[in-house]
C-alpha cells in the first residue's frame, strides 16, 4: 500500500491498527528490506578459557573415546580449579 503512494495514516484507518505500528513497520522495511520483526533476548555464546580449552584437548588426548559429558564432569570437578 505504501508503495502505491498511500499515506500512513490512511493505511492505519484501513487495517485498523495505530499509525504508530504502521509507522514502525514500515521504518523496518526501508532499513533491513523485511518487515520480520528482529531477533529478541537470545543468549550469548559460552566462551572456554585457554586454560579449559587446554584441559579438554589433554582428556580428549588421553582417552580419545571420551563423551562429552565426561570431559564436562572432569572440568566440573574441584581438583581442575584447585591443582
Amino acid at each position: 500500500m505504501a508503495a502505491a503512494g498511500i499515506r500512513p495514516c490512511v493505511i492505519s484507518r484501513q487495517l485498523r491498527v495505530s499509525h504508530g505500528c504502521v509507522s514502525k513497520i514500515l521504518n523496518r522495511y526501508q532499513e533491513t528490506g523485511s518487515i520480520r520483526p528482529g531477533v529478541i533476548g537470545g543468549s550469548k555464546p559460552r566462551v572456554a578459557t585457554v586454560e579449559v580449552e587446554a584441559r579438554i584437548e589433554q582428556l580428549k588426548k588421553e582417552q580419545p573415546g571420551i563423551f562429552s559429558w565426561e570431559i564436562r564432569d572432569r572440568l566440573i570437578k574441584p581438583s581442575f580449579f584447585f591443582k
